[in-house]
């Protein structure tokens, strides 16, 4: 039988060793019919001149970085390598106490040592030290291990400790061991083993909340854009399910404009793209997803409308390469016959520019730097403004937004368990399950009945609204001011600081300096911490008193539900022009149910935010609010005492005025500074502000003046002690 002719042909072979090529050619057929039992008879291969392989491309061997110089944490988020440093500074802290306890040149002058030669008694020793320590980096005081997941969190750093020292992981049976005094521990301790409260942010939690944000006068900021981008930045959070992190670090060219035909028919649609990069990567680098969004008309409302706040955002920096600078021009593009979408492209190089950028103040005036992001201490602190105004109960957070998009995910019949894990980036369902799924469930009667589950009360009973109360109080009483003032860390830290400036005083020692300010320092922080703690526990408090003093107000009939309001107490603050203009576009309502009547609602609503970005709203507000005083309070330029005349009030005045004087001037011959408040008296006038500062500055009744006068605002005091007692605070 015949064989067809064909060609055979060995692949190129590359010396690796010598960087030269060796071509080998074999014999093919000349076209004579060959039984395949005939072997073939192979020809001498035919030797070629040797060439270099990519003779021109000779780049030096200059890599510096050898394998072992790469950490095998350098791709961790900054989170967990601080948590592993800190283990390791701990030990070293460790290593230094039983150092001091042991002759020099034993093990513990060195801590890698002594850890790679530890014990399982010495390492479980030092986990159970951790819990003792009240002092951290800089003499900072630790807020402590409360809860079982953190102490384990320290277990699990202190063994990748081990293991990076060692070069092998701890023995099975000495963390089995150790894994048993852990639970002892955390059970004589009664360390909290429940993971956090995953409460769930549904739509109708966020539309009071942005509605909050365009409103109040009670939480202010430096420009105008600060609110537009808080109010974006939570409905990205509950449309697209991502982190925190992943938004916060939108640039412009994570995004993507594009005017999309209506296959519903009808004129073009305009739709945003986002494709966040900076999300959450572990063992890798994970494919990223791409969220569309185009515009819903009629929607729900324009608070929660994505399109009109980015929009407005892009047009006030004018970050269109096209020459399109407000909504009516976008609308009035058309779509190609043979094409589907109409791109709007962005300049490039706003490329790296950050949609959620930093406002900050240079020499008093407020700037936007796009090139940085914004911080999350600002965020954090607008949030929590917003969540005291409304007075939830704990402040909320960006993960909310992932409980309660992924369980609608979760319940929506037409998006699977893996789209959904595809979603929210996670490897599996148990993810979910342990992690996401509410726990609190309020359909168990429906189900057992087999009636048909109400959505609405499961969204009432389990999310973040239930625990609002627009009463809530967000500044302390006097009953949780003079706790605060009673507090004993803090008076701890006024007598030693009192001790410590007695001894200057006395001595003139300058090494005692650094001490004082510590002291001082330390005195602030205990203040503030006392008033945190005050305040909280007061927050918390007062569902339970308000209810009983409610209930008993209307079993008794002195509440009635005519009293009840509908919506919570109007601000006495006057509202800007500016401000106005933005919460009544933003808070319409369609006056006309067509398309058109729609466009221009939407339209306006842009170009509002346009115009209010650049408002200045003159930055955070310092302090408690402005309190009217009573009728018996007297402020100096009216007479509020009753049958008393003009010019009686005015002599009083003057005499006392006079006395003032009086002893001002005495104050100055003597060269004794003296506190008008409790009498304590100074060389200096510093030694006396170091004094007054802690002591006094929280008094608000003045004891040397004795007029009665009770300074209901802080900035009332001092105005006080400046112009009255000549001490600048």
């Amino acid at each position: 039988m015949a064989r067809n002719r064909h060609r055979c042909r060995t692949t190129d072979l590359v010396d690796t060793e010598s960087d030269v090529d060796s071509q080998f050619d074999t014999s093919y057929t000349d076209g004579s019919d060959t039984d395949l039992t005939e072997p073939e008879i192979q020809n001498h291969a035919r030797t070629l001149p040797l060439k270099p392989v990519h003779a021109t491309e000779k780049p030096p061997d200059d890599t510096d970085e050898d394998l072992s110089d790469i950490e095998s944490d350098h791709d961790q988020p900054d989170g967990t390598k601080r948590l592993r440093t800190r283990v390791v500074e701990r030990w070293q802290r460790y290593c230094l106490v039983k150092a001091a306890e042991e002759p020099a040149g034993s093990i513990w002058d060195d801590p890698e040592d002594a850890l790679r030669n530890a014990s399982q008694s010495i390492m479980f020793r030092f986990l159970k030290w951790t819990l003792s320590l009240t002092r951290g980096r800089k003499n900072r005081k630790l807020k402590g291990i409360s809860t079982a997941g953190s102490f384990k969190t320290d277990w699990k750093n202190f063994r990748i400790y081990y293991q990076k020292l060692k070069g092998e992981k701890i023995d099975a049976e000495i963390a089995r061991r150790i894994r048993i005094g852990i639970r002892k521990v955390i059970r004589d301790r009664k360390m909290n083993t429940q993971p956090r409260d995953n409460i769930p942010l549904y739509i109708e939690d966020v539309i009071p909340f942005n509605e909050t944000i365009i409103t109040t006068r009670k939480k202010r900021f430096h420009l105008g854009i600060q609110r537009i981008m808080l109010c974006l930045l939570l409905m990205l959070g509950l449309f697209t399910a991502n982190r925190k992190r992943a938004m916060m670090r939108l640039q412009y060219k994570h995004i993507l404009i594009t005017m999309q035909r209506n296959p519903h028919g009808g004129p073009p649609v305009p739709s945003i793209d986002i494709k966040p990069e900076y999300v959450k990567q572990l063992l890798g680098t994970k494919d990223l997803n791409e969220f569309c969004f185009p515009e819903i008309i009629f929607g729900v409302s324009l608070v929660l409308s994505p399109h009109v706040f980015l929009f407005g955002l892009l047009f006030h920096a004018n970050a269109f390469e096209p020459n399109v600078r407000s909504m009516e021009a976008l609308r009035s593009l058309f779509i190609s016959r043979g094409r589907q979408q109409l791109e709007v492209p962005i300049k490039r190089e706003m490329d790296d520019y950050y949609i959620f950028c930093k406002v900050d103040t240079v020499n008093g005036k407020p700037r936007i730097f796009r090139e940085q992001p914004m911080s999350d201490s600002s965020y954090y602190s607008a949030v929590k403004g917003i969540s005291e105004i409304m007075g939830f109960l704990n402040c909320i957070f960006y993960h909310q937004f992932r409980y309660g998009t992924g369980e609608i995910l979760d319940s929506t019949g037409w998006v699977s368990d893996s789209q959904r894990n595809l979603i929210m980036n996670h490897a599996s369902t148990a993810t979910f399950l342990e992690y996401y799924r509410p726990r609190r469930h309020a359909n168990m009667q429906e189900a057992v009945l087999g009636l048909t589950p109400d959505e609405t009360w499961k969204r009432a009973l389990t999310s973040a609204s239930r625990w609002k109360d627009w009463g809530r109080p967000r500044y302390l009483d006097d009953d949780a001011k003079a706790l605060v003032d009673q507090d004993p860390e803090l008076l701890d830290a006024i007598r030693h600081w009192n001790e410590l400036e007695e001894a200057y005083e006395r001595d003139l020692d300058p090494e005692l300096i650094p001490a004082l300010n510590e002291a001082q320092r330390e005195v602030t922080n205990a203040r503030q911490r006392a008033r945190y703690k005050q305040k909280n526990d007061m927050r918390r408090g007062f569902s339970r008193k308000n209810a009983i003093i409610e209930i008993n107000g209307q079993l008794s009939g002195s509440i009635l539900p005519e009293d009840d309001i509908s919506h919570p107490p109007l601000e006495a603050d006057d509202v800007p022009p500016e401000m106005a203009l933005l919460a009544e576009a933003l808070l319409s309502v369609p006056v006309e149910w067509t398309l058109e009547g729609e466009w221009q609602r939407r339209n306006t609503a842009s170009d509002v935010i346009v115009g209010y970005c650049d408002y200045e709203e003159g930055g955070p507000l310092r302090g408690r609010p402005k309190r009217k005083r009573s009728a018996n309070h007297v402020d100096g330029t009216r007479n509020n005492h009753p049958g008393v005349t003009e010019p009686v009030f005015k002599a009083s005045f003057n005499e006392e005025e006079r006395l003032r004087e009086q002893r001002k001037y005495k104050q100055k011959e003597e060269e004794v500074w003296t506190c008008f408040q409790c009498g304590k008296k100074y060389t200096k006038k510093s030694s006396l502000l170091r004094h007054f500062r802690p002591a006094h500055l929280n008094d608000r009744r003045c004891n040397s003046c004795n007029d009665g006068w009770e300074h209901l605002e802080q900035m009332h005091w001092q105005r006080h002690i400046d112009e009255v007692h000549h001490l600048r605070t």
